[in-house]
């Protein structure tokens, strides 16, 4: 099993762009749908430039014609180096598909995996930043942990329901909306995956496998301005936020 062993921290960023988005209904994968002038994973990609990040690596589809045309484009405007890697059916496989390659491209198994998805283009910098230095202090010792995820708190009341009809609220206190980036040393999250897929679990995110082998995953309080592409209202939600975002940088 893999040790933990303290030294500095390395970041290899992941982004899983491996989905066919079947339930969304486009022509095309969702992260390949264009908002203001450039496809939904060039920006979650770009949304991702923080120098404490060495590099990323992209795990796409065996099938994917859409990734080429862009890629040249993003090596030149990322700010590190950019590689590729397959998919697998699962999300949790191309996950560890990734991990792998970044592992056969040097990486120590004490390293940090920064793992992101390729429909969330809308990551704030500041939340990045914040997400970065909280494992900096878990990687020095000086904060518990054996993970970290951006997460917001629950607002809407819940309630839950069966055949359409309510059975009753659901109380909201203590709960997150959990989103990504999800950061995990490299080896520990390897050995997780490999555990996963030897007792058949499901899961919904790499922080839920952690859970079940009782691990400790902080939360990193984040804006909502986070957002999934989940269906196609939100892509004009998507668009307004990524404009506010260019007015505001400049």
């Amino acid at each position: 099993m893999y040790k933990m062993m303290k030294n500095s921290p390395k970041i290899h960023a992941l982004i899983v762009a491996a989905g066919k988005g079947t339930r969304f209904g486009a022509e095309c994968p969702k992260q390949y749908l264009r908002i203001a002038d450039h496809t939904v994973l060039e920006h979650s990609v770009m949304s991702l430039c923080d120098q404490r990040i060495g590099d990323l690596t992209l795990v796409h589809a065996a099938d994917d014609s859409y990734l080429s045309p862009i890629l040249s484009s993003l090596t030149a405007t990322y700010h590190a180096p950019i590689h590729t890697a397959i998919g697998g059916a699962e999300r949790w496989q191309s996950v560890q598909s990734g991990l792998q390659s970044i592992q056969n491209l040097g990486a120590s198994l004490d390293d940090w995996v920064l793992i992101h998805d390729a429909a969330r283009p809308c990551l704030p910098k500041s939340d990045l930043a914040a997400l970065i230095d909280v494992i900096v202090r878990i990687d020095a010792g000086d904060e518990k942990g054996d993970a970290a995820i951006l997460a917001s708190p629950v607002v809407d009341t819940l309630k839950f329901a069966m055949n359409g009809m309510i059975d009753h609220t659901v109380s909201r206190e203590h709960l997150w909306q959990a989103l990504t980036p999800q950061v995990f040393r490299l080896g520990e999250l390897m050995d997780v995956l490999d555990q996963v897929a030897k007792l058949d679990l499901m899961i919904t995110d790499e922080a839920s496998a952690y859970e079940r082998f009782g691990k400790q995953v902080r939360i990193v309080s984040a804006s909502k301005m986070n957002m999934k592409l989940t269906y196609t209202d939100d892509l004009l939600l998507l668009e307004m936020i990524i404009r506010h975002q260019k007015t505001i940088s400049g």
